[in-house]
């Protein structure tokens, strides 16, 4: 097994470093003639980045974001309105198999360059960033899954291995708890000052995980067991490294602009015709459908004109509406509800037939507010900069608008997620997981949760005047602040792989999706046992049913 694993990881990451590569490694390689190196420790490390590119598609996408309340999908696809079960897994498959065999790379490059002949400066620092990568793999699985199967160790051998697939699920908490402690006490004192490793991300040469990463899990991890103090050390070290968050432009947050200042983990990808394809598939269905060159019937100059493009993902109404109220100009009341209001739209002299119940019904068509978008003022509010990136509503240096968001009011997803010159599905942006936004965020809470609202207001205040719509001023108690931080997460942070995990550590997923979402299929479908997916039953049966999934068999 030893021979086994590390093959299948020299064999990756050859294919990560290079589409040329000449090298041809051995049919056989062991644990003796492989890790005596440094540049054999670091192949095996790149390794450990290769099974995100099969976790983050478009179908996880369905399953984190669009059974949620602020978007909602349209795709067939089972993930997208909770077709489940543990004998039809959905993308779980997918999650299950590349998180484990993530974490089964870890473990070997911790054991195994540990142990290796190299430079100890190099070494410990490697080790550190396979425990950084480790605890991902888990973090994902369990906030996906909940309880579910832990080991730390290499597999050596098949009795190591049938051990491993005997092992029942373990509690998600105490996972977290002895991740936590294995980051501050193995990983994070390994990125100093002094060795040049204490940094932001995108100073790291490699674009590998490090100091921002272990930190940022570090935080996760404390706060999904209500560890707020912990929580709190973790964001500090960020805190001390990436500033105020004013210090990096809103208009990077797209994911067009790659390893920006701000991020703290992205999913490397490229692609070109004749040489690296390590691509994605998110823009595929958040980007307006293109039909001889139009998308949804305006020319956008910034994407290619042969994108093999639909919109499956819309936000929800609850997310960004703007719409008039019957055949007149005022502005249907249930607008002012929204996530996102003042949005960056106004009406036109047209009138668009809708059917309600059987009958006809008319209302003004939507056009986009130019005068908004350049003064920055809608209706006397401020335009939350964020709208112009969550949102896509047509051509901004025109006026043209999607045909869809004329006449409906809601934004297809915007070019946050959009990936200019692409070409048929290839989708070369890089999906920034975790951006500093999002610590910051995450301090606001923990602050609060700490019994100090103003601290957490403090936080909470630099998103909003990053954003441009000023310090939050309606504090009256602690529940209040709280769902105004819980509101600005999916301002700021929707569609970026988070909803759904944030919705099920508040214990509010289910209620929530099913008040707001609009997919009708979904909320009819949906239970409360699916705010974690099953471990497929193939998994159940390799275990000797070791494994259930006893809340799916209520």
């Amino acid at each position: 097994m030893r021979r086994i694993t590390a093959y299948m990881i020299i064999l990756t990451a050859f294919a990560l470093a290079s589409c040329s590569l000449e090298e041809n490694p051995q049919s056989e390689v062991t644990q003796e003639s492989f890790y005596n190196t440094l540049g054999q420790c670091r192949s095996a490390l790149r390794a450990l980045y290769t099974p995100l590119h099969y976790i983050y598609t478009s179908d996880f996408m369905h399953a984190v974001e669009g059974c949620t309340d602020i978007w909602g999908s349209w795709s067939a696809d089972e993930n997208a309105y909770l077709d489940i079960s543990p004998a039809k897994p959905g993308v779980g498959t997918v999650v299950w198999r590349y998180c484990y065999i993530g974490i089964m790379r870890a473990n070997e490059c911790i054991e195994c360059i540990a142990d290796a002949p190299i430079d100890s400066s190099d070494k410990w620092t490697m080790v550190a960033e396979a425990r950084a990568m480790r605890s991902l793999y888990y973090y994902i699985l369990t906030s996906f899954f909940g309880d579910v199967p832990y080991y730390t160790y290499a597999v050596k051998d098949i009795e190591t291995m049938e051990k491993i697939r005997a092992l029942p699920r373990k509690s998600a908490d105490e996972i977290r708890a002895e991740l936590y402690v294995d980051l501050r006490d193995n990983a994070l004192p390994y990125f100093t000052e002094e060795n040049g490793l204490r940094v932001r991300a995108y100073e790291i040469e490699s674009n590998h995980a490090g100091f921002a990463l272990t930190a940022m899990m570090m935080a996760k991890m404390a706060m999904w067991n209500e560890e707020w103090g912990d929580a709190i050390y973790a964001l500090k070290q960020l805190e001390d490294v990436y500033g105020t968050l004013d210090m990096y432009p809103i208009e990077e947050i797209q994911w067009r602009y790659k390893n920006t200042a701000e991020g703290i983990f992205e999913i490397q990808h490229e692609w070109s015709s004749t040489g690296v394809k390590f691509y994605g598939s998110v823009a595929n269905v958040m980007t307006p459908t293109c039909n001889d060159g139009l998308y949804d019937g305006v020319y956008m100059p910034e994407l290619s004109q042969n994108g093999a493009t639909w919109t499956a993902m819309k936000p929800t109404k609850h997310y960004g509406l703007f719409r008039s109220n019957g055949a007149n100009k005022t502005e249907n009341a249930a607008n002012a509800k929204g996530l996102f209001t003042a949005l960056p739209l106004t009406y036109g002299d047209e009138l668009y037939a809708y059917d309600e119940g059987g009958v006809t019904k008319y209302r003004y068509c939507n056009v986009i507010d130019m005068d908004a978008i350049s003064t920055g003022i809608v209706r006397g509010k401020p335009l939350d900069k964020r709208t112009l990136y969550k949102f896509g509503y047509g051509n901004l240096q025109t006026g043209e608008i999607f045909t869809y968001v004329k006449n409906n009011g809601i934004g297809h997803p915007g070019p946050q997620f959009w990936c200019p010159g692409m070409t048929n599905t290839y989708d070369s942006n890089n999906y920034r997981i975790f951006r500093y936004a999002d610590a910051v965020l995450m301090m606001a809470e923990c602050c609060l949760e700490e019994g100090d609202p103003q601290k957490a207001i403090h936080y909470l205040d630099q998103v909003r005047e990053r954003a441009g719509v000023g310090n939050f001023r309606d504090y009256t108690n602690d529940s209040e602040l709280m769902r105004e931080i819980q509101n600005e997460r999916a301002r700021e942070l929707g569609g970026e792989f988070h909803r759904k995990f944030d919705l099920v550590r508040w214990g509010i997923w289910y209620d929530i999706t099913k008040q707001y979402n609009e997919i009708s299929r979904l909320k009819d479908r949906m239970k409360p046992c699916h705010r974690y997916y099953p471990i497929p039953d193939t998994e159940c049966a390799l275990s000797g049913y070791v494994l259930t999934n006893d809340e799916y068999a209520e």
